[in-house]
């Protein structure tokens, strides 16, 4: 046979063989997916190190002006876009680093062709030379295990990926949905808080319950019978339905991948405790920043200390980037030394629309909005009542609020320490929320050095 006719022969045997054909196709894109691997992983991990610090500060602005379903929206949105930012960032980190000890191990492999060279080992002790030959593989075998470390890690990447989005766009789904059907039959927000509920745990237990089924039924019946038609059918409606809210064809080729080819308990482990660790970051992260140190040893001062002593959110002058979460009555600074003092009361409407649509059923005109805010706090100088219902309405573009804004008098204090006590919902029931602010200032208007003598002689008898 001729080379030519021995070439046609093997093309001949490639075409009528798909599979074959197919994976010299395959082979041809897997010589590339590693350098595709490595720019993915460089390009994603500059991106999202920035990217959380971003959302959250979207998510801070945003959140201010909203109540109720709307916030809730908003809230778990950027939760789980802060915590899927977290954990890509240090699953990409990981697989970077996996594929540069790839990269080493090649390098090592092209310098050193014959690997370790066990007989010039002269520092190690024949035992532990015998030791060590019996649990190392060679170079050649080390960069084909890296090698499918570091496609694992990408794969899991992106399966972790399209499950955090998805779930977040079901959920955010079932909230909408929620709010629809509330406010379409004029139901509270505790009945649409129910409805949510409701919802969340039907998608839930759908999945669980499907195979607790199949699996449960296969187990007790024999080994060579079949289901029964009407289980087959409700089994098989189950996963339809299931397929609905689910992109199958998307996420199960990659997950069943994974499953079936690694120890199903170690992928199970650690698919979960990564997704479980997604939610959980994207929901500390606001109490962390909320918490001065949470991991400090501040023993001898804790925060019931700094409570009945000075906050930074307190004093205008005095805010910064940390206190962005802190919605606390506010003046412009420690040191007072004009006649009025400023104290600005914020309205955040997911704390404040509840107890005044309580209070007040007629809100329709300016007087009556203003009344009811008015109701929501109380405040005293020194242990003495002031009087708020002089207090406007007031918005401050620069911190994000608008709320209530007095100008208290100073002309009758003596100059020195006093105290501020701002409580919010004072008529708050048993089970109802109250806070109490407590905010020093020093009254040092300019004419206290005039109330002193002249000299010391002047001020002896």
């Amino acid at each position: 046979m001729s080379s030519n006719d021995k070439t046609m022969s093997e093309g001949e045997e490639r075409s009528r063989d798909p599979v074959r054909t197919q994976r010299i196709s395959f082979e041809s894109l897997r010589e590339r997916t590693d350098e595709l691997e490595l720019l993915i992983s460089g390009i994603s991990l500059l991106a999202l190190i920035s990217l959380p610090s971003w959302l959250f500060d979207r998510w801070a602005s945003m959140g201010l002006h909203l109540e109720g379903g709307r916030l809730e929206i908003v809230s778990l949105a950027f939760q789980l876009a802060i915590g899927l930012s977290y954990t890509l960032a240090a699953a990409f980190l990981l697989h970077l680093a996996v594929r540069a000890y790839w990269v080493g191990l090649i390098g090592l492999k092209a310098v050193f062709p014959g690997g370790i060279r066990w007989d010039h080992l002269r520092n190690l002790g024949p035992l532990t030379r015998e030791h060590y030959q019996q649990r190392i593989v060679d170079l050649e075998s080390s960069i084909n295990a890296v090698d499918r470390v570091a496609s694992v890690i990408f794969a899991m990447i992106s399966l972790i990926t399209l499950s955090v989005i998805w779930v977040g766009v079901l959920l955010v789904g079932l909230i909408v949905l929620a709010m629809l059907i509330g406010y379409g039959l004029g139901l509270a927000e505790a009945t649409v808080r129910k409805i949510i509920e409701f919802l969340s745990a039907a998608l839930i237990v759908t999945p669980l319950v499907t195979l607790l089924l199949d699996r449960g039924s296969a187990k007790l019946r024999p080994i060579d019978a079949s289901p029964a038609p009407w289980f087959r059918r409700m089994v098989l409606s189950l996963l339809s339905f299931q397929a609905v809210f689910m992109p199958i064809r998307l996420m199960m080729p990659v997950h069943l991948s994974l499953e079936s080819n690694l120890p199903r308990k170690t992928f199970s482990l650690a698919f979960g405790l990564v997704l479980f660790s997604t939610v959980i970051v994207g929901m500390i992260q606001p109490r962390l920043v909320r918490e001065f140190a949470p991991f400090g040893s501040y023993a001898f001062m804790p925060d019931a200390d700094i409570d009945s002593g000075m906050r930074s959110a307190s004093y205008e002058n005095q805010r910064g980037a940390e206190d962005r979460l802190l919605y606390v009555p506010m003046i412009p600074g420690d040191l007072v030394a004009d006649s009025r003092l400023r104290l600005f009361l914020p309205y955040i409407p997911n704390f404040d629309n509840g107890p005044i649509r309580e209070r007040c059923a007629d809100a329709s005109s300016t007087m009556s909005r203003h009344a009811c805010l008015i109701s929501l706090w109380s405040i005293t100088l020194d242990g003495q009542p002031v009087e708020v219902d002089d207090f406007v309405a007031a918005e401050h573009r620069d911190l994000g609020m608008r709320g209530l804004q007095g100008y208290l008098a100073m002309n009758a204090l003596v100059p020195g320490q006093h105290e501020l006590v701002v409580t919010w919902n004072p008529a708050a029931s048993a089970g109802d929320a109250s806070r109490t602010y407590r905010i020093p200032f020093w009254f040092a208007p300019p004419y206290q050095l005039d109330l002193a003598p002249a000299n010391a002689a002047e001020a002896l008898p």
